[in-house]
Parts: C-alpha cells; sequence; structure tokens
C-alpha cells in the first residue's frame, strides 16, 4: 500500500473523479458510463472510494472494514456483498464486462483497483424540459438534490398505446408528482403531498385502476415524456401538475392527458388560501372523474382533514421523508409526525404514520425494542381511536400485536382493516403474506398480482411475487418476475442472483446456474447455490465441500438455507435437526422472536427446497401457531 503521503485526500476524490470510461459522483452516490448511471449504497460507495485512494495497490480486508464500519463490529460478508454490489454497478453504468474485472481479489488478502483514476470532466449543464405533454421536474439543485427516485428506471419502453387501444381499455390512470414552482423551491414534500391526497381520493372508486405512488413517483426527475411513462405503466391518462407555494397562498395547476393522443382533456388553475388546500383536492379529483366518466366513492370518503394547514404541511414532510428512506430519514420522519400532532392531536393519519415509523426504527435497532414496541402501540391505538374507518391504523395495529406476539389479536384486527379497504396497499401486502403464511399460495399469487396492476414498477413487490410463483412451481414466470425485479433495481442486492440459480437448478439448466452462482459474493449465498447445484450434478464431494462451508457458518437465526440442502439431498434426519430451533421458538412462544418468527415459517413455506418435508408428521407440527 502507499504511504499516507503519496494517498490524495478523500476530499479530493468527494468533488468526483473519473475510473476509465465511468465518472464517479461520491457526493451524490452515484456512477455514470456508457451503460447509463446506477446510485450506488453508501457503504458500497465508501468501498470504492477507498479503493480508488490506493488504485494499482491491495488494499487489506481488515483496512476496508476498520475503515468502512469504524463504529461497528460486521462480518466478512458484509464487505463481500459490497465487492459483488460493485463490481455489477459498475460494469452495468460501463455497459460492459470488462469493469468487473478492474476489482481483482487477493484471496485471504484484500482487493486491488485496477484503473486508470482521473479528475472528473465538468458536468455538462441541464437542458430545461418542455413543459408540453412532458413530465415537469424540478431544475432547482435543492428539488434535484431532494428528489431522489425509487428505482432505477432501466427497461426499454414498450409500444405506446394506440387510440384503438384506449377506447377499448377500461380507465387507468397515474398521479404524477407535481413540481415545485414554488419562490424558494424550498416546497417538494408539499407539492409531492398534494399529489398523493389527490392519488387517494381517486382510488376510492373500483372502476378506476390508480396506480400506487411508488411507481406513479419512479420518474419523478426524468425526462420520459407521456407516451413512455404511460406504456411504463400501462394507463390510459396521466394527471400532472404544479404547485406554487407562497405564505399563506398556493397555486395549483392541474391537467388530465389521454395517453394515446397527448391531448389535454382538462385542465385547471387553482388559486387559493392555504387552508383551503382539501377542497382543492377534492376539487380536482372530481374533476378528473367526471372527465373519465366515473364515479367517486360517496361524498369522497376519506380519513378527516387534520385542523390546521401547518399540521398537514408537518405529517407531509414526514411522509417526504419516510418514503425517501436514506440515511436517517425515518428518524425525520417520526420528528415531523410528532410536530404535526403537537399542533393537532387528533390527527389519526399522522399516528398511524407514526406508528409506521417507530416500526422502523425498532428494526433498525434505533429504538430498543420495549421501547419501540411501547411508542408504535401507543400510536397505533390511537389512529384507531381517533378514525374508526382508517384503515391503515388498524393495519398499523394488527402489525403491533403481531410484534408482540399476540398473534390471535393481531388476526382479529387485521380482519377489520381488510373489511375497510382491501385494496389500501399496506393492508393488500399484509394480506398477502397471511394468505402465504396460511398455506394458500393462489390466494397470495392473486393478492400480488392484484399489487402490481397497480404498482407495476415496485421492485420488491414483483420480487415478493417472483418468490411465490416458485412455491407455486410456476418457475418460468418467477424467474421473468425476479428478472423484472433486478431491472427496475439492480441495487436489490445478491439474493434475487441466487433465487435465479435455485430455479436454474430446478429446471435443470446447470450450465446457466453455474455462471449465476459464479457472479455471488463469497458467503452463504454461494455455498448453498455450490451444494444444490453440486448435488444436481451428481458431485458428491464438492456437495458435502458446499455443505460443510455452509453449516460452519455463525448465525444468529435458524439456518434455512443449510435444512434446504439438507432436504434437497435427501438427508431428512439432518434437516429437521437444523430446524429444530424453530419449533423450539414457536413452542416457548418468546416476544422476542416473534417478528423474526414470521419470515422463518414463511420461508419455509415458500421454498421449494424444503418440499420432500411437509409429508412428515414433523413439519406440521413445526408450523403449528402457538398458543
Amino acid at each position: 500500500m502507499k504511504s499516507s503521503a503519496d494517498i490524495p485526500a478523500r476530499h479530493a476524490f468527494d468533488k468526483g473523479f473519473q475510473l476509465g470510461e465511468l465518472r464517479i459522483d461520491p457526493a451524490a452516490g452515484g456512477v455514470s458510463g456508457p451503460g447509463g448511471r446506477e446510485q450506488l449504497d453508501p457503504k458500497v460507495m465508501d468501498v470504492l472510494v477507498l479503493l480508488a485512494q490506493h488504485a494499482g495497490q491491495v488494499v487489506l480486508r481488515e483496512d476496508l472494514l476498520a475503515q468502512v464500519w469504524p463504529d461497528a463490529v460486521v462480518t466478512d460478508d458484509a464487505l463481500s456483498r459490497c465487492i459483488y454490489e460493485l463490481r455489477r454497478q459498475l460494469s452495468q453504468a460501463g455497459g460492459d464486462e470488462k469493469y468487473k474485472a478492474m476489482l481483482e481479489t487477493l484471496p485471504k488478502r484484500g482487493y486491488r483497483l485496477n484503473g486508470e483514476i482521473g479528475a472528473a470532466p465538468p458536468q455538462p449543464g441541464i437542458r430545461a424540459a418542455t413543459r408540453s405533454h412532458r413530465y415537469l421536474y424540478a431544475v432547482a439543485a435543492l428539488a434535484l438534490a431532494a428528489g431522489i427516485a425509487w428505482f432505477v428506471i432501466g427497461q426499454r419502453a414498450s409500444r405506446p398505446p394506440t387510440a384503438a387501444d384506449t377506447a377499448h381499455a377500461a380507465p387507468s390512470i397515474a398521479v404524477l408528482p407535481f413540481v415545485d414552482m414554488s419562490p424558494g423551491q424550498d416546497q417538494e414534500h408539499f407539492s409531492d403531498g398534494v399529489s398523493e391526497e389527490i392519488l387517494n381520493r381517486l382510488a376510492q372508486t373500483h372502476t378506476l385502476r390508480v396506480i400506487n405512488r411508488r411507481s406513479s413517483f419512479s420518474f419523478k426527475d426524468q425526462s420520459a415524456d407521456i407516451a413512455e411513462i404511460a406504456a411504463k405503466l400501462d394507463v390510459t391518462h396521466l394527471l400532472e401538475g404544479s404547485v406554487r407555494k407562497s405564505g399563506n397562498r398556493v397555486r395549483i395547476t392541474a391537467q388530465l392527458v389521454e395517453a394515446s393522443s397527448g391531448s389535454t382533456l382538462w385542465s385547471e388553475t387553482y388559486d387559493r388560501e392555504l387552508g383551503d388546500i382539501f377542497a382543492i383536492q377534492d376539487e380536482i379529483a372530481a374533476s378528473v372523474a367526471k372527465a373519465l366518466e366515473i364515479t367517486l366513492a360517496s361524498a369522497l370518503a376519506h380519513s378527516p382533514a387534520p385542523a390546521s394547514a401547518e399540521a398537514y404541511d408537518l405529517f407531509l414532510e414526514g411522509e417526504f421523508f419516510y418514503n425517501r428512506r436514506g440515511p436517517g430519514d425515518v428518524e425525520l420522519a417520526a420528528k415531523y409526525y410528532r410536530d404535526a400532532l403537537a399542533i393537532d392531536s387528533g390527527y389519526a393519519r399522522a399516528w398511524a404514520a407514526l406508528a409506521g415509523a417507530y416500526s422502523l426504527l425498532m428494526y433498525k435497532g434505533t429504538l430498543s425494542r420495549e421501547e419501540g414496541l411501547e411508542k408504535q402501540g401507543e400510536a397505533a391505538r390511537k389512529a384507531v381511536a381517533l378514525d374508526a374507518n382508517l384503515a391503515v391504523g388498524h393495519a398499523r395495529l394488527a402489525q403491533y400485536y403481531w410484534d408482540t406476539g399476540d398473534r390471535r389479536t393481531a388476526y382479529k384486527i387485521f380482519d377489520k382493516a381488510i373489511a375497510l379497504d382491501a385494496d389500501e396497499p399496506l393492508v393488500l401486502n399484509f394480506a398477502a403474506g397471511i394468505a402465504m403464511r396460511n398455506g394458500d399460495i393462489d390466494g397470495a399469487i392473486g393478492k400480488y398480482r392484484r399489487i402490481i396492476a397497480r404498482d407495476p414498477r415496485s421492485a420488491g413487490d414483483r420480487a415478493n411475487l417472483g418468490v411465490y410463483l416458485l412455491a407455486a412451481g410456476m418457475l418460468e414466470e418467477a424467474k421473468s418476475e425476479l428478472q423484472k425485479a433486478l431491472e427496475l433495481n439492480p441495487n436489490f442486492g445478491w439474493g434475487l442472483d441466487l433465487q435465479i440459480a435455485r430455479i436454474q437448478i430446478l429446471q435443470k439448466r446447470f450450465g446457466e446456474a453455474s455462471t449465476t452462482i459464479a457472479q455471488l459474493p463469497e458467503g452463504e449465498g454461494r455455498d448453498q447455490g455450490l451444494a444444490l447445484l453440486s448435488h444436481a450434478l451428481g458431485h458428491k464431494d464438492e456437495a458435502d465441500a458446499a455443505t460443510k462451508r455452509l453449516a460452519e457458518r455463525p448465525r444468529d437465526a435458524p439456518n434455512i438455507r443449510l435444512a434446504e440442502v439438507y432436504a434437497f439431498r435427501g438427508m431428512t434426519e439432518e434437516a429437521f435437526q437444523t430446524l429444530k430451533s424453530v419449533k423450539e421458538a414457536v413452542d416457548r412462544d418468546e416476544p422476542s422472536v416473534a417478528s423474526e418468527l414470521w419470515s422463518w415459517q414463511l420461508e419455509m413455506r415458500v421454498s421449494p427446497f424444503l418440499k420432500p418435508l411437509h409429508d412428515d408428521p414433523r413439519w406440521k407440527a413445526m408450523m403449528v401457531e402457538p398458543g
């Protein structure tokens, strides 16, 4: 390694640098090249910058671990996953597999970045987008910095819908995030909130398919035109607009566009006092419904508005950070929800949102389990007490009881949430998981198909559907959904590649499986893939070696992957012995494992490799609910 005097300072790299044809922008977390732009996880970027500082030199694994995770104790698997993701994303941004080879592994030592490092050229100016039939996006630096899209958009557009298609198709709509045109360009949370509220109001009808927020907002800060967006979301219409907020005044402009022709069916500008914001949102939804000749639910049924516009604005700030989900964002979201409730303690939606934030903070470890459950339960109970018709409030309360281990109460409350709004995204996701947990594979698949119809660009939901299709034996369709998930979010991680390799093994496409497994990072994923593949090929020694490595890896949770290998190899006794800790946790009904138990048992149900165990009486006993 170079001496410290020869190593450029980190701040020099933070300004951006060039790696071959790739432009690295550490501040924004991006890598751009001939193949497109990739958004790197912060830890992955830290690894890249550290290797770039020592380009051409070996950086020891222990040095990487110490400098990238200075205040945490992590295993080598964390570093291996970062290296895997870095290789994948460099090759995707570069559009060439040669970029993987730039990152050299020195077995049992470390890694070396073999590439020419140089100063990054200045970025070209940003061309302003036209307003006519193109998606509006804010060009201010602040808005661009804050508006991080959920998924990387890399799919080729399919054929735009024709006039004939539109004439015969049931109406469907995507509400694009309204653009912040405020003088200070500092009201993005407010403009996002206005869009989402209109979306929620339109979703009150069952005759109109309304694309969920996650997919509609995936085009934020993109210059895609109306036809391209409509094709990717498979909708007949789009609603776009802008928000200008200044003091106590707000101006909202909205227009409804027909995708096939690009023509504007309706448009309106509202110039009102801020306190009229809720009435404006209702008026826009009603006007859109009238233009599409549909009927909204009676009286535009939705959760009551907060008592003040200030509380609403703070709630929207919380929603912005909760949905962005960057480092520290959930903590900020919880703060804004609390600030909104300090002004309006009767705001049920803010209580439900706060319960969700506390749940995430507990799982992240920011809150202790005891404190997290106490805060989560208090917020969820208040949401339901204040609005007995709020489906998401009941869903959050059911989640709380599940997390405490009281599954009977959780099921009872969740039934109420379904009765209130079976199509509410959070409710529908929970319902799909419960259906799968209860062995209703077809029901779970059906629910996820409904989710994806309204949220086609959700990588996570497509991944879940792929896993459930795999459990149903629909191998080719399962693989297709997993591949779509990776296209939507190349940063998903190695878990989806492992699932694809497992499908290839079941399809007896062993050459493809070998290639996929070779790209996995060193660790339990690769070991399991090798154990399964080696057994399928009849290579006992290789299967034994991979199984041994998998068994010796330290784990805090029951080793489902090892049990799968044992079951696939016909080693039934070893498989059940491995899963014994799950049964013991069920019998003890320990509160500390209540939430993890859901994941373990669900994974056991969806695994195609554990199916040989299903007819054994021990399997049925293992899946029994406690109590």
